[in-house]
């Protein structure tokens, strides 16, 4: 089964304020002392070019640096086997259509490569191609059903060569993703699909610097902190040091049974500590992937990255982090955090990560950076870039395989539109497709006889929107597109307190963690409280009736918020009253009763969530609602 998910920290929610924010191109003189004095400043940068070869900094090699080590670093995060998803992406202030594709996104590497081999008379031992984590997980069928193999060989077709650990490398514990990346035999249990598909080592040195064991405080796996690579020029050599860091939040991200043999040590404590062994090794130059959130927008970056870092700044202001290649919250990101870059490609192959830069000979640290994000053209708007051949066969294989199950129609829509997901939401933050999940796994529960009043799931539990055909069919993959986790969804009881908490859970973050809601309705007001600007003051049933604060609900949840998942500690814990299979099976099986029912499958209405100002005759209608002190990891 796949795994519970988590996820979307969108950047607003990720902690501290926003710091020193401004326009600039490139940080030149990583290696003089100038740059410690700045180690708080975070400067955004604007891109506005949309391939490497237009790029003015990229065109010519810069005289003052003809003598340096010209190196490369090219980043993608959070691929999420999207080996076929385009769609829309906003780069700077540029927005870019029908973007995407491994085949794309491979053919953009090669591009990219190649105008940095040309223009700095460079090998191409001085480009490293690298991941932050997240490659598997959350992925469409072709993906999916092969155990996430088929993205592992479209990585090693595209020559990456170090990568780290994301929350969804634990999606199905940790030994299954080293399976794969080792190219290892499946479980003799496994599905037929998979055991009939090729297995082969990714060759992906993965490095990763703060999971341990607590049996021993190893890191598992034989994994390392860290690899070391040499780069050349004019009969001359570097090191450089890339160091792999997971995200501390992987309590909140995953099921508890994929955690809990692990510890995962603070991050810029472990980044500032392998930094001086490396920096002992003569490795002054250090490139860090790490699976932690940032972004860029309106002239601003903010997010854990930049805490990271400047905590790292605080713990050793001489270290040598010049790059730091960031994921997890899927958003664009271009900044430099004092002398540190830190780039964000978005996600799901839509863009990727470009830093060009040169290492002085002399003292082994970088002398020069520049770093840029670009989109993942098609093929009619970058025509130079030629999609990969070799990738896209490993996609057209695995579409053929699994295609008999991916394209079976299990139901009916209304109309031929698709039914739109979190991309799209209403400003009380519903979309049509997470209503839809909630509403099947309420009629699922239903039909079991396990008497729910209530269904909620996690904004990040909603994968995609529901995809239509013309002809209004609904099939297999179009559902397991939304619902791909697997989670065991729970029916547990809870007070009218407990839901009125797990309500109000959803604004103590910016709302970085939402709900889509089944049964009820409930409104909501202004706080006067800077940490939850709003608070819940009114809940009914569809039917009008008042939820009781003393009185006891029955409530559909994933299992994933049951163990506290996402920051909603309202729901950890309670009671379970039955359990209903998997959140995939049972959206699945929602659209088979609809058919059978004759019932076309139409979009909910966004009314479950009633925003009212402070004042008014609801909002002071009824007693505010306890203020629930929750505790982040």
């Amino acid at each position: 089964m796949t795994i519970a998910h988590h996820h979307h920290k969108l950047l607003y929610s990720l902690l501290v304020p926003l710091l020193v924010a401004g326009s600039a191109s490139t940080l030149p003189g990583l290696d003089d002392h100038s740059a410690h004095a700045a180690a708080q400043k975070v400067t955004t940068q604007t891109d506005k070019y949309s391939t490497p070869t237009s790029q003015p900094g990229f065109k010519k090699l810069a005289k003052k640096y003809k003598t340096a080590i010209p190196i490369q670093v090219l980043g993608i995060n959070d691929l999420h086997g999207g080996l076929e998803t385009t769609g829309t992406v906003k780069i700077g202030d540029q927005t870019y259509s029908d973007v995407g594709t491994v085949a794309r996104l491979g053919g953009s590497l090669d591009q990219a490569q190649n105008q940095f081999k040309k223009t700095q008379h460079a090998k191409a031992a001085n480009t490293f191609r690298v991941e932050a984590g997240d490659m598997v997980g959350a992925s469409p069928a072709n993906s999916t059903l092969l155990a996430h193999e088929s993205t592992m060989h479209t990585l090693r077709a595209m020559k990456f060569q170090i990568g780290t650990l994301g929350n969804h490398e634990f999606d199905h514990g940790l030994g299954e993703y080293n399976r794969i990346l080792k190219g290892n035999k499946p479980a003799a249990n496994a599905d037929s699909l998979v055991k009939a598909y090729p297995h082969q080592a990714s060759k992906i040195n993965l490095v990763v610097a703060n999971v341990v064991k607590k049996s021993n405080n190893k890191i598992p796996y034989g994994y390392k902190p860290y690899t070391i690579k040499t780069v050349k020029a004019h009969g001359k050599t570097a090191k450089v040091g890339f160091i792999g860091i997971e995200t501390t939040d992987l309590p909140h991200l995953t099921l508890l049974k994929n955690y809990q043999n692990y510890k995962i040590l603070d991050e810029a404590k472990t980044i500032a500590k392998y930094d001086k062994v490396l920096n002992k090794k003569g490795v002054k130059a250090v490139v860090v992937m790490a699976h932690t959130g940032i972004a860029s927008q309106d002239g601003k970056t903010a997010g854990s990255a930049v805490d990271i870092l400047n905590k790292v700044n605080k713990l050793d202001k001489k270290n040598n982090v010049g790059l730091y290649v960031a994921g997890h919250s899927h958003q664009y990101a271009n900044a430099t955090v004092g002398k540190t870059h830190v780039v964000q490609a978005v996600y799901t192959g839509k863009a990727y990560n470009d830093t060009q830069g040169y290492i002085n000979p002399k003292t082994g640290k970088f002398m020069h950076l520049e770093s840029h994000v670009y989109p993942v053209l098609p093929a009619k708007a970058n025509p130079k870039a030629k999609t990969n051949a070799k990738v896209a066969a490993i996609v057209k294989d695995a579409d053929k395989r699994v295609a008999p199950k991916v394209n079976a129609v299990i139901g009916k829509a209304a109309t031929n539109e698709p039914i739109t997901g979190r991309n799209n939401n209403s400003k009380t933050m519903e979309n049509a497709a997470g209503e839809l999940v909630v509403d099947a796994q309420r009629y699922e529960a239903q039909k079991n006889g396990t008497k729910p009043d209530f269904a909620m799931t996690n904004n990040g539990g909603v994968r995609a929107d529901l995809a239509v055909a013309n002809n209004g069919d609904i099939t297999w993959g179009a559902a397991v597109a939304v619902q791909p986790f697997g989670n065991i969804l729970q029916v547990v009881e809870m007070t009218g307190q407990q839901i009125k908490d797990a309500l109000n859970q959803q604004y103590d973050e910016n709302q970085a963690f939402y709900l889509q809601i089944s049964g009820l309705k409930y409104t909501y007001t202004d706080n006067n409280d800077a940490k939850q600007p709003y608070k819940v003051v009114d809940i009914k049933k569809d039917d009008g009736t008042p939820v009781s604060m003393t009185a006891t609900y029955r409530v559909v949840i994933n299992d994933f918020l049951h163990g506290g998942g996402d920051n909603f500690y309202a729901f950890k814990d309670t009671p379970i009253k039955a359990s209903i299979g998997s959140d995939t099976d049972v959206f699945v099986q929602y659209f088979k009763d609809m058919a059978a029912a004759n019932t076309p499958v139409k979009a909910p209405t966004l009314d479950r969530k009633v925003y009212q100002p402070a004042g008014s005759v609801v909002a002071t209608s009824t007693q505010p609602v306890n203020q629930v002190q929750v505790a982040l990891g």
